[in-house]
């Protein structure tokens, strides 16, 4: 053969090479509707195809329609715009049939319906796959994805691959998107779609992350009468106060949560989602005890009972301080739990050692309700201080306003680190035994202190005052009364017992009875709390046992934070001879002479 032909027949054989790679544009439409009739009959999809056909052989089979349109009967999912691209079967394309073995969407935009969508027969549809070659893959790029019926959940896609050989093999897919503005990903996802259909266990895992969240999950699932799945998972929080902004999702103190995570065994059905052995971060903090999530009720209601070496609760109680602004006084910003309590929760909590700020428990056992606009938390024991406490709490909206409930008691407390750890001077000592009730209604803290109504009582025994010796002061008075204003301060008071008792109505609370026992002197004190101004306003008189004459009075004003204690000078004036003249006359006229009275 000479060169020539060889050349020739080199040339022919490039030249149909180049033919079978490169694209024809198909102007008729007999690939299309032959795809069409397949797409129909395989799948039970209406495909039109608007726009150009394109039909390559090499290096493989395959289709490309432009600005096609898509759709599931009674709408309940439907493509449009965007292109097809597609793989087509050999065998069945020798015998002039258009099968596709891939599906590649690309720039189109999807509307779906969740409720249509479950109406669906899918179990026929997956079982139909042992009798039929399907499509291995289908693959969405940059596809927006809306719901007519779910708010809030529309999707842009990036990129979405759904990926299933056959019957004996998983559906697996995987991708990315993004969803109210934060992209998440699916790195996995694989399920047995057939065994579902047919009333068997089918293996599923999926990992979902996104910023503010992570889902991982593997175990195995079944459909039927009683649909569920049991596994191995973790749910991941990074911020629930981020997530649940992100999500939409109404949870219990989710804007005062920080890092949360569930991990551990699982079972989940139409009624609820449980956890009978959770391991639970909060925070910091590692909690282990049982976890579920009710939806056979009107709204989702989260229960569990949790255990912690150590627990931090400040964050929880974050409103509680806010209800004070930097100067020091009542906010009188809006009370609002309606971000808090987006859902019911009924929490047990058991720590060996908890703190709230500065305050620390040892051996708590608490609880902790949430429904619609209520919260309740209580505490039936914790030790504290070498003593021991309980006490409840309850905030509930009604009407525009939020009404304010606490009552407590406590028993055998050390006082002064007390004190100490809330950082206030060790002015006393002793165990300290009490009870209190207050309530109050109002729009913003200013008004529950305004409204307050209560009663508190206290109980010091075998104590001491620190910084004021007041029996060497009641000595110092009778000698030298003047001077006794000025060196009173220093020393130690011991004694058995001292007791308050504070009725408060309106926001004034009134010492109705307040007593100091010791060995030789007695003290009584009598006044007024005022709870809106924070500030005392309170006198104090101290006698001898020895010498009922020998008294020594104290004022006892200023705010709560910066209280001041000073001895009552115009009783120690009367003391003094020398200074008794200087003080006005105010004699009531009943005791003034008769003549002067005429005058």
């Amino acid at each position: 053969m000479s060169r020539r032909v060889t050349l020739l027949i080199a040339l022919f054989a490039l030249a149909l090479v180049g033919a079978a790679a490169a694209p024809w544009t198909l102007r008729e439409n007999g690939l299309s509707s032959a795809l069409s009739d397949h797409m129909k009959k395989r799948y039970g999809l209406d495909l039109t195809v608007s726009g150009r056909s394109t039909f390559a052989v090499l290096p493989i089979p395959r289709v490309k329609f432009e600005n096609v349109t898509l759709h599931f009967p009674d709408q309940a999912l439907k493509a449009e715009g965007g292109t097809l691209r597609g793989e087509i079967r050999i065998l069945p394309l020798l015998f002039g049939r258009v099968e596709l073995s891939d599906f590649d969407l690309s720039d189109s935009r999807i509307t779906a319906s969740a409720q249509a969508l479950q109406g669906l027969n899918w179990g026929d549809a997956f079982k139909s796959r042992s009798r039929a070659l399907h499509a291995r893959r289908l693959v969405l790029n940059h596809t927006k994805i809306q719901w007519a019926d779910l708010k809030n959940a529309d999707l842009d896609v990036a990129e979405l691959v759904i990926r299933w050989v056959g019957e004996n093999e998983p559906l697996t897919a995987y991708g990315n998107a993004t969803w109210r503005g934060e992209r998440v990903i699916l790195s996995e996802a694989s399920i047995h779609p057939d065994r579902l259909a047919s009333g068997g266990i089918s293996p599923v895992r999926l990992a979902i992350a996104a910023q503010s969240a992570r889902l991982n999950l593997e175990g195995d699932a079944q459909l039927g009468v009683n649909p569920g799945m049991t596994g191995e998972g973790a749910i991941e929080a990074r911020s629930v106060r981020d997530f649940a902004r992100w999500s939409g999702v109404k949870l219990p103190f989710g804007p005062l949560v920080r890092a949360f995570s569930v991990k551990g065994d699982f079972s989940f059905d139409r009624r609820r989602l449980s956890w009978p052995s959770a391991t639970v971060k909060l925070g910091d903090d590692k909690l282990e005890g049982t976890m579920a999530v009710h939806f056979d009720t009107e709204r989702p209601v989260i229960t569990g009972t949790l255990a912690a070496d150590d627990l931090d609760l400040t964050d929880l109680f974050a409103p509680f301080a806010q209800a004070r602004t930097s100067s020091g006084g009542w906010s009188e910003d809006p009370l609002d739990l309606t971000g808090v309590t987006g859902s019911d929760l009924d929490l047990r909590l058991s720590a060996s050692s908890a703190h709230l700020g500065k305050l620390r428990v040892e051996d708590m056992a608490a609880s902790v309700l949430v429904r619609p606009g209520e919260i309740e938390a209580s505490i039936s024991r914790a030790g504290f201080h070498d003593g021991s406490l309980k006490g409840r709490l309850s905030l509930a909206s009604a009407d525009g306003a939020t009404e304010f409930k606490s009552q407590g008691t406590f028993t055998g407390i050390e006082i002064a680190p007390f004190l100490s750890s809330v950082g206030e001077p060790r002015w006393i000592t002793g165990q300290a035994q009490g009870q209190f009730a207050f309530e109050g209604r109002g729009k913003n803290p200013v008004e529950v202190v305004r409204q307050a109504q209560g009663r508190s009582t206290i109980t010091v025994r075998d104590g001491e005052l620190v910084g004021i010796a007041l029996g060497d002061a009641l000595k110092r008075v009778e000698k030298h009364p003047l001077l006794a204003s000025l060196n009173w301060k220093g020393g130690r008071t011991p004694f058995k017992e001292a007791q308050a008792q504070i009725v408060v109505q309106d926001g004034i609370g009134e010492v109705m009875e307040g007593k100091l026992k010791s060995a030789d002197l007695t003290a009584e004190l009598k006044g007024e709390v005022l709870m809106v101004d924070r500030t005392l306003n309170l006198k104090a008189e101290v006698s001898s046992t020895a010498s009922p004459s020998s008294a020594l009075a104290f004022d006892i004003d200023g705010g709560w934070d910066d209280i001041n204690v000073m001895p009552d000078a115009r009783s120690l004036i009367e003391r003094s001879g020398a200074a008794k003249p200087l003080l006005p006359i105010h004699a009531p006229a009943d005791r003034l002479a008769p003549e002067a009275a005429a005058h």
